[in-house]
């Protein structure tokens, strides 16, 4: 458990009584979201909505959250994407069923685009991955942090993640982008979670497994851009906050327990990700490049030696797929 620091003991409690929204996408992984959510009812901090939006192909993951809340004897409401409105439903938690699956960005933004409809501009939105735990004070740690770093105009604000399988070592406290390559990296990776902020550098971007944003922010840069089905939606979103003047930091404060792409087999090491993951980040960073940089030169020989790194490897289905992504037009 993290202790209170000095800081939190001072604010004004005030400031730590604002609506929270909490945003979990569900894509067939019931149990992981089921234990995200009990982590969430044991959080030391009060005013908060949860809303789980499933976008799974089948009823069935829906039903088990039904089930579970139900058993539980939790205040809850479920209802359809077309039908969401929290500006009249105060339920701890909202189950919602999506229409379809169209991907991360899309599947977060039911909620996102529902809370901006509520007009709570003292509100604060958490979005979570479902494969994560966290720690009883991680919201709040958070909160205090934007609090007593407000002039600094934090529009994204993340955790100190950590191996849900490895409790004592990092995933990441923030990413790093690399203009050579267009690829993305873990800061901390791998490192010890007693190791402190001074010793990281700058983060890029705040990874997606938990994104802390106020209300005004989300207001300013919008919600997440849906021309990503999946991968570099969150390093969209750093690159549009900078543009609006917001900046990006971490709370090392906030634990979050973190699975590492359980639903998708997206775990950060290469040699462990899926078919369909490595497809997807492809995409997405063609996706991304074309949007800020360009598809010239630099990005057809940086996509070549990422191929050939894979084929190297042995992955000779996966280079032919990847060279299929890189010159289709």
């Amino acid at each position: 458990m993290i202790k209170k620091t000095e800081f939190t003991d001072n604010l004004n409690m005030t400031h730590l009584d604002r609506k929270v929204y909490i945003v979990i996408l569900n894509h067939k992984g019931s149990k992981d979201t089921i234990e995200c959510l009990e982590s969430i009812l044991q959080l030391n901090y009060f005013n908060y909505q949860v809303i789980v939006i499933d976008n799974s192909e089948t009823d069935l993951p829906f039903q088990i959250l039904i089930d579970w809340a139900s058993l539980k004897k939790i205040k809850f409401y479920d209802t359809i994407e077309r039908n969401l409105d929290l500006s009249i439903n105060k339920s701890q938690i909202v189950f919602v069923k999506a229409e379809k699956n169209k991907g991360f960005a899309v599947g977060n933004n039911i909620a996102l685009n529902a809370i901006l409809n509520t007009k709570e501009l003292d509100s604060y939105i958490w979005l979570l991955n479902n494969d994560t735990v966290v720690d009883k004070e991680s919201l709040k740690e958070q909160i205090s942090y934007l609090e007593r770093n407000e002039n600094s105009k934090i529009g994204i604000l993340g955790s100190k993640l950590v191996y849900y399988y490895k409790k004592d070592t990092l995933q990441a406290v923030g990413g790093k982008f690399n203009k050579k390559f267009y690829i993305s990296s873990h800061i901390g990776e791998g490192e010890s979670i007693d190791k402190l902020k001074s010793e990281f550098d700058k983060i890029d971007y705040v990874i997606g497994a938990s994104m802390l944003v106020t209300y005004k922010f989300l207001a300013d840069a919008g919600v997440l851009c849906e021309d990503f089905f999946l991968f570099y939606e969150e390093l969209d979103w750093a690159y549009r906050a900078k543009k609006k003047g917001w900046s990006l930091d971490s709370c090392l404060e906030s634990l979050v327990f973190h699975k590492e792409g359980a639903t998708i087999g997206s775990s950060y090491n290469s040699n462990q990700k899926s078919l369909f993951s490595e497809i997807n980040v492809f995409k997405s960073r063609k996706i991304f490049v074309e949007k800020y940089y360009n598809l010239g030169f630099k990005f057809y020989i940086s996509s070549l030696l990422l191929i050939l790194n894979r084929v190297r490897k042995g992955k000779f289905k996966l280079g032919l797929e990847l060279l299929k992504i890189t010159f289709d037009k």
